[in-house]
């Protein structure tokens, strides 16, 4: 997997004195006193459902009564660290009862961050939802882990938090904002460096089907005029012939459909690419070339929004309006808001950098996770042990084999954590530092103990499978373990990482072994296997599904043969210790 994740718990010197910047202009905000956190000063003064979002890039601007809540930006400029994002919730959500939304752009390192932060906080019994946001026009072109979000999730900002100012309820916010999800869409407009060609800039867009789009910017500082025929740019993304999203000839799944006298909304994301008059030339042309298909503009909204990319690029986002409610909500005013874009700085006679916020939240992190559902037997708990140390073992006997494996595609250095980690975890034992009597218990402690000593992209992987393994067990009621239960939280574990990784079955990442194991375990029980020959046969098809992983390389993917590894392992472990004559773990 070629996942972007950074787990870093420093907050950025930078990035920080960025963001008290930011606050001291804005009174009615302020910051968190842990990571990189801007919040409403009165957050504990209202009710209403709490709008979270965050990534790599600044988003303070949309924090305010009738957007955000809060804004979470990562240090370095990638995702933010799923420890601050808990912990975030957890203050959000202290005393509080309406539940929180958190918005999240469809990049891998944001899902897989904030999947994880989301699957703690349900198993802490905290009310939260997360809407992804993919509006990319070519993310149909793309694979599930390489979609990505550009300024629509603004326009999802605004009408979210305008339902929560209304009092609406989580369930009624996230239905609705899912659904008008499916009527944006959004393009990139890439230019040239500006050194390059002075008196004029080339608009290009980043067109994977190779069309000749003559459209250009000519900016002239003499005063002379300037022209932006931006009709091509728009005709790709409606077809006159049919008024609908395009995605040329031979691809049927649009999401974007229009026709004579619908109604649409307009954002123009400038990203500080291009001079107001520019920006202006670009409305009209827009404007002209709709209005010249009977499409109604409702709103037009221009201006520097968010930074999509690093590269200077404009972005246009078209939205349907499906609901004659979107117009309330994107037109209901609740305060200022610097991004929405009027700036509050009359709250107090001077300026301060003084905008520190310390948390109500007084609790301390949990040293150890809580007991909570079925224990296992005595015997069940040292097979469970013995099972635990042949994994150890195999992984650390298979360290050359999966650094040689890792290389073909990454660093090479996958056996090397394995090993690592595998170490780690045979010495936890021995110290009596892993509680395996209670399998949720075991669970969240391994997710804890992989974030930090696997770290990176695998580490988050695993983290989430073990937290969604976790979040299953507490839901149990039985004193008693049954494979069942193992099986359904190992399903859970495999409809999470796909939830948070944006990956499915196919795409020759570990999670293909997962899903192919589950549906074979589930079969033989439900055939009436032993257990113990429905785990085996499960692994066996794991197995023959890891050597699927290959696609157009020599070896496998390196997680997808861990996985392999470890797996068979555990089977093993548990053949030795457990007779066939046992049914229940």
């Amino acid at each position: 997997m070629d996942f972007k994740v950074l787990s870093s718990h420093g907050a950025s010197l930078k990035i920080r004195n960025s963001l008290v910047g930011a606050t001291s202009l804005n009174q009615e905000v302020g910051l968190f006193n842990f990571g990189n956190v801007i919040v409403q000063k009165d957050y504990t003064d209202n009710d209403c459902v709490r709008i979270i979002s965050g990534g790599p890039y600044y988003i303070g601007d949309f924090v305010g009564k009738g957007m955000l809540t809060a804004a979470i930006q990562g240090d370095n400029f990638t995702a933010p660290a799923s420890s601050i994002i808990l912990r975030t919730l957890r203050e959000l959500s202290n005393n509080h009862i309406m539940g929180s939304l958190v918005i999240v752009p469809a990049s891998s390192g944001c899902t897989l961050n904030f999947g994880l932060a989301i699957e703690r906080a349900l198993n802490d019994n905290i009310v939260v939802k997360m809407l992804t946001v993919s509006d990319d026009f070519f993310n149909n072109q793309q694979s599930k882990m390489s979609q990505r979000t550009l300024s629509a999730v603004v326009l999802i900002y605004k009408i979210a938090g305008a339902m929560a100012a209304a009092k609406k309820s989580l369930c009624e916010i996230y239905d609705y904002c899912n659904r008008i999800c499916q009527y944006v869409q959004s393009m990139e407009i890439e230019l040239p460096h500006p050194n390059i060609t002075p008196n004029a800039t080339c608009i290009c867009i980043d067109d994977p089907f190779g069309s000749d789009l003559p459209t250009t910017v000519r900016s002239d500082h003499s005063h002379e005029t300037i022209k932006v025929p931006l009709a091509n740019l728009i005709s790709i993304i409606v077809n006159e012939s049919n008024y609908r999203i395009d995605y040329r000839k031979g691809i049927d799944d649009t999401k974007l459909e229009l026709q004579r006298g619908d109604k649409l909304v307009i954002l123009l994301n400038n990203n500080a690419v291009i001079s107001k008059t520019e920006e202006n030339i670009c409305v009209k042309d827009i404007l002209d070339y709709l209005i010249a298909l009977n499409i109604n503009i409702v709103r037009f909204y221009v201006g520097n929004f968010i930074k999509c990319h690093e590269n200077a690029l404009l972005t246009i986002t078209l939205m349907k309006v499906e609901d004659k409610n979107v117009l309330t909500y994107l037109d209901a005013n609740y305060g200022s808001i610097p991004g929405w874009p009027n700036v509050n700085q009359n709250s107090r006679s001077s300026l301060t950098t003084e905008t520190n916020i310390t948390g109500n939240l007084r609790r301390k992190n949990r040293s150890e996770p809580p007991i909570r559902g079925p224990q296992l037997s005595e015997r069940a708990t040292n097979t469970l042990y013995f099972a635990i140390q042949f994994a150890c073992d195999a992984l650390i006997a298979c360290e050359k084999q999966l650094n040689v494996i890792d290389s073909e595609r990454d660093d090479g250095d996958t056996g090397t954590r394995m090993k690592t980690v595998a170490e780690l975890l045979i010495k936890r034992m021995k110290q009596d530092k892993l509680l395996l009597k209670y399998p949720f218990t075991f669970f969240e402690s391994m997710s804890n103990f992989l974030e930090k000593s696997l770290g990176g992209t695998s580490g988050c992987v695993y983290s989430i499978l073990f937290e969604a393994a976790a979040n299953k067990f507490g839901e149990y009621n039985s004193l008693d373990v049954t494979p069942e239960m193992w099986l359904e939280s190992f399903e859970a574990a495999g409809a999470a990482l796909k939830k948070y990784g944006n990956i499915k079955y196919g795409d020759g990442t570990l999670y293909d072994p997962i899903c192919k194991f589950c549906e074979t375990a589930k079969q033989e029980l439900e055939n009436c296997s032993h257990p113990l020959v429905a785990f085996g046969n499960a692994v066996q098809c794991c197995e023959e599904t890891v050597n699927m992983t290959k696609r157009d390389k020599n070896y496998p993917d390196p997680g997808a043969h861990a996985l392999g590894i470890w797996i068979r392992a555990v089977f093993e472990g548990v053949k030795l210790k457990w007779p066939l004559d046992a049914v229940c773990l």
